[in-house]
């Protein structure tokens, strides 16, 4: 399987996700809203 290019947008983005399905344990409201940001800073690109 070829590996994808990712921007540092889109990094940032999997870590976000990343950070908020470990946390699922101990949910932050600041992590999954700071994954939503990520998100639709994307989407306005």
């Amino acid at each position: 399987m070829d590996e994808l290019e990712l921007t540092p947008e889109e990094r940032e983005l999997i870590e976000a996700i990343r950070n908020v399905q470990n946390s699922k344990h101990n949910p932050s409201k600041w992590l999954k809203r700071y994954a939503k940001e990520c998100f639709d800073k994307l989407l306005d690109k």
